[in-house]
């Protein structure tokens, strides 16, 4: 069941997203419980995550499928936040340094394209030194609604659907503002 809250641009995926997501689900005891906020000043997803001692790989640093998922559903999380219902297509990640347990990084999501019906992105993880971690790229396809109707037709309700599609609506008029404010700085600067 979705959290019962007004329509409007999702500021997190827990906005819209389903408690036990393993990415955002504070249900699910096995989770990641991050929370993937959207910034709308930069229109990126951007935030920090400590892994936990359950997300070991290696001793002492988190296991790469954990940061997989983690960079995984920042991702998707982003494409939604811009108006998007997506299915991941392809997931490139480069691992450039272990990632330390219990230590804090930063997460930075961003598009590098948006096309009919697939959208790129890229991420990265930074350590709080700055040293990068980990970087990743992806591909999405971009499910029509009427697809997502029938894959989720069982998972959610009629309220939930429309409460749904309320915010996909609120999400894709905020990115085009913010699209927009990024031309006309972007111009501005290269005058």
């Amino acid at each position: 069941m979705i959290t019962k809250l007004p329509p409007g641009p999702s500021q997190t995926a827990r906005d819209w997203h389903h408690s036990m997501c393993f990415g955002c689900g504070i249900d699910n005891v096995k989770g990641l419980h991050a929370e993937f906020p959207f910034d709308e000043a930069s229109g990126e997803v951007l935030f920090h995550h400590t892994p936990d001692r359950f997300q070991e790989g290696a001793p002492g640093y988190a296991h790469g499928g954990v940061l997989a998922a983690l960079l995984d559903e920042a991702q998707g999380t982003l494409c939604y936040h811009v108006g998007h219902l997506v299915m991941t297509q392809q997931l490139h990640i480069k691992y450039h340094k272990a990632t330390a347990l219990d230590q804090p990084f930063a997460v930075r999501c961003w598009l590098t394209a948006v096309r009919k019906r697939r959208i790129y992105t890229r991420a990265t993880i930074h350590s709080a030194a700055g040293e990068l971690l980990a970087s990743s790229s992806a591909g999405w396809y971009v499910l029509p609604e009427r697809m997502a109707q029938k894959l989720f037709a069982d998972r959610y309700s009629a309220e939930d659907s429309e409460r749904n599609r309320l915010i996909l609506d609120a999400n894709r008029k905020r990115a085009q503002k913010i699209r927009r404010r990024l031309r006309e700085n972007s111009l501005s600067s290269q005058t």
